[in-house]
């Protein structure tokens, strides 16, 4: 049988940013071909809304076949694009809820910044509002490109960055697209004005310590899958992690744990911990800035990881 040469539907397609999310890769192409996401979703071939979840995570071979058909980009593109790419490594859990994903179940991931997106200001834009899908995960914690900590909340308004609203209007990606007056209770007044405060402009606080660049690079190794040898031993090492942070986070001082790190970690550390209603694992994994999050990160590292510069992922 001879292989059928992919069907251009949609002309020239806007490629895919190194490293982009499927969501930002989607308003991207709703912004060439002047459409809504949903309308955009469904010119791809796909179902779903302008706050579609199940597409982010997995697609079947139909769809990615589908999406071959309609813009030439190959599965193993899309696939990069998707939260199930790790899956070989930061969300082995994935793999066994795919099935309920696709049923529209909800399924917690803690690593996982599920409806809102961390992001690096200098980046999205370097880009022209490209998001990248290494962003939701709460294992990046700053941009070692621009050696900041990546912001995740709007300094105007105070909530979270994120992507469920659709951003596909010229500009709208590089700016806070939370509603005005709404604070995340109820359902959004349709047409309401957004808080629209420019990306590019939210202060990114420079990462001056030498230690959580090298952490970060060592955990982007971590969950870059590779090899079945690499992602093995890779989520053996991140689940080392996980069990110190946890064991760290319910602390009542992190005190003497903060040695060497910057002023403002620490300041984001004692924030984080004075908000009462929230139990410790609870602020770091759910209200926790990513600074603090590196903060727990570096020191279950100075147990699971070396130090020495040149080592490897896994020395």
């Amino acid at each position: 049988m001879v292989e059928e040469e992919p069907v251009r539907r949609l002309g020239v397609v806007p490629t895919p940013f190194p490293g982009e999310s499927f969501v930002s890769w989607v308003d991207t192409v709703a912004v060439t071909l002047r459409l809504s996401r949903t309308m955009a979703l469904r010119t791809l071939g796909l179902s779903g809304s302008a706050s579609f979840s199940a597409h982010q995570f997995h697609l079947n071979p139909e769809q990615l076949e589908g999406l071959w058909r309609r813009t030439g980009l190959r599965p193993a593109q899309v696939e990069r694009m998707l939260f199930s790419f790790y899956a070989p490594t930061a969300l082995p859990q994935l793999a066994l809820d795919s099935g309920r994903i696709g049923q529209g179940a909800r399924v917690s991931y803690p690593w996982l910044r599920r409806e809102h997106s961390a992001a690096c200001p200098l980046c999205v834009q370097a880009s022209g509002g490209r998001w990248l899908l290494s962003w939701r995960l709460k294992w990046t914690f700053l941009c070692a490109d621009h050696l900041v900590y990546l912001v995740d909340r709007c300094p105007r308004c105070g909530l979270r960055l994120y992507w469920r609203l659709e951003a596909t209007a010229s500009g709208q990606r590089t700016r806070c697209l939370r509603p005005a007056a709404w604070h995340g209770r109820g359902p959004r007044r349709h047409g309401a004005a957004v808080c629209g405060f420019p990306v590019v402009e939210m202060p990114a606080v420079p990462a001056g310590a030498e230690e959580a660049i090298h952490v970060q690079r060592r955990v982007h190794a971590l969950v870059t899958p590779a090899d079945a040898s690499h992602n093995e031993t890779s989520r053996r090492v991140l689940q080392q992690l996980v069990l110190i942070i946890r064991d760290v986070a319910h602390r009542k001082t992190l005190a003497g744990l903060l040695d060497r790190m910057e002023s403002t970690v620490i300041r984001a550390v004692h924030e984080a911990q004075g908000q009462p209603w929230q139990p410790p694992l609870s602020w770091t994994l759910e209200g926790g800035s990513p600074a603090a999050v590196s903060a727990l990160v570096r020191i279950a590292a100075r147990t699971v990881l070396s130090d020495r510069p040149g080592a490897g992922p896994f020395d």
